[in-house]
């Protein structure tokens, strides 16, 4: 009896394991489904093909004698005849030296005083109290809802009025401040501790003092972010400098190079060359550093 007992206790323990060991129908239910990551990665891949591809085929094509004399009907991503002619072409017939000394001045000094503005307001809006400060943030940040356009003209008139025309101040003066850049750094500044603050208070220091010794070290990630998306707005603009300026020695790299395309006419790939040498600075410096735009973004919206 005893051995029929462990021969049936061994059998039910078999059954039982193999049970065990098949797997339910609820556990495949539970199988992640990596359809929608394919579909999703797959769009993303065609769009960003989409937004690649152009730039691709205006490098190449500049690098092409032949798109002078005739446009390519099909667009090729390798030049059949490889040749900086184009390029040599625009940096002889123009002076480049001093359109990327124009464009450095100004994005330069413009990141500089836009990094210190955005980031004194932004501070005084996360940890300042003062009476009506939520309306005046929400105030400040209205001003993101209008369009350039339509301060373009009283600025126009206000350049005018200094005798700022033709002059580095009308090309750095208007953007100096923006509501962008204090919505990034009070969303940063935000998130730093308050005690820090108090610290620092009480032990005598002023306001200025605490900005300059104790927060701005604590915002390089923001500050970085933010000064890489200005280089980036301020090197592209072309509408402002083309209202402000119409002396050639005061043109900017992008505009620059616009006029010099422009009149060009069917050599295109001379056009081509100088759209390549406006846009591909600030292309190289974004590939370089987007980690840390992303970085910045990412760590200033973690507080509302």
């Amino acid at each position: 009896m005893t051995i029929q007992k462990l021969s049936r206790q061994s059998a039910n323990a078999t059954t039982t394991g193999r049970k065990q060991r098949k797997p339910s129908r609820g556990a495949t239910r539970n199988r992640p489904n990596h359809l929608p990551q394919i579909v999703l990665v797959g769009l993303l891949s065609i769009g960003g093909l989409a937004m690649v591809l152009p730039f691709v085929w205006m490098v190449t094509t500049s690098l092409s004698r032949q798109s002078n004399s005739a446009m390519p009907r099909t667009p090729t991503f390798w030049p059949p005849d490889p040749s900086l002619f184009n390029y040599e072409v625009a940096a002889t017939s123009l002076p480049i030296e001093r359109f990327y000394l124009n464009s450095l001045i100004v994005v330069g000094l413009t990141t500089v005083g836009y990094l210190f503005c955005s980031a004194l307001t932004g501070y005084a809006f996360a940890k300042g109290r003062f009476p009506g400060k939520s309306f005046f943030f929400i105030a400040f940040l209205s001003t993101l809802l209008l369009p350039f356009e339509t301060r373009m003209i009283p600025l126009y008139d206000l350049m005018s009025t200094l005798n700022w025309n033709n002059t580095y101040w009308a090309l750095i003066m208007p953007f100096l401040a923006g509501g962008f850049g204090t919505f990034l750094m009070r969303q940063h500044i935000s998130n730093l501790p308050d005690e820090l603050i108090h610290a620092a208070r009480l032990d005598g220091a002023s306001e200025f003092r605490i900005f300059l010794q104790l927060v701005l070290p604590l915002c390089k990630p923001a500050l970085a972010a933010l000064a890489i998306i200005n280089i980036i707005w301020r090197w592209n603009d072309l509408l402002w400098p083309l209202l402000v300026t119409s002396e050639r020695d005061m043109y900017t790299v992008t505009q620059g190079l616009a006029m010099a395309g422009r009149s060009t006419g069917i050599h295109t790939g001379v056009a081509l060359a100088t759209a390549t040498m406006a846009v591909l600075p600030v292309m190289i410096i974004y590939v370089i550093l987007q980690r840390q735009i992303i970085q910045g973004i990412a760590m200033s919206g973690m507080k509302g």
